[in-house]
């Protein structure tokens, strides 16, 4: 299994467009992907903050480059939220460990 956390950090005055761009096409986007287990987008806790994050749990690399493209270590953004984004990261980990509990029951 592997987790994609993506982390961007937004021009200030556009954290609105941001999280409307992010319902209207980055989760719809990600839903249709073949392979993708879970995602959990999440906005700052702090006002001062203008950093927002998309965790994603994935099934294989194997399906990770389906969905995103040969360069899946590269930053991925739809339609025009680029025009919104300070900078952006992407990072990938292998799971280790017990399965989650959810991912357990379904066995």
């Amino acid at each position: 299994m592997i987790i994609r956390l993506f982390k961007a950090k937004i021009h200030p005055g556009k954290l609105n467009s941001w999280e409307e761009k992010v319902e209207k096409f980055s989760i719809p986007w990600l839903k249709e992907q073949e392979g993708l287990l879970e995602y959990y987008p999440g906005k700052p806790l702090s006002d001062q903050s203008r950093v927002y994050s998309m965790l994603s749990l994935w099934e294989s690399i194997e399906v990770l480059k389906k969905a995103v493209g040969e360069d899946w270590e590269q930053v991925v953004l739809l339609e025009d939220e680029a025009s919104l984004v300070e900078e952006a990261s992407v990072e990938h980990f292998e799971f280790f460990g017990a399965p989650p509990a959810w991912l357990d029951s379904e066995a």
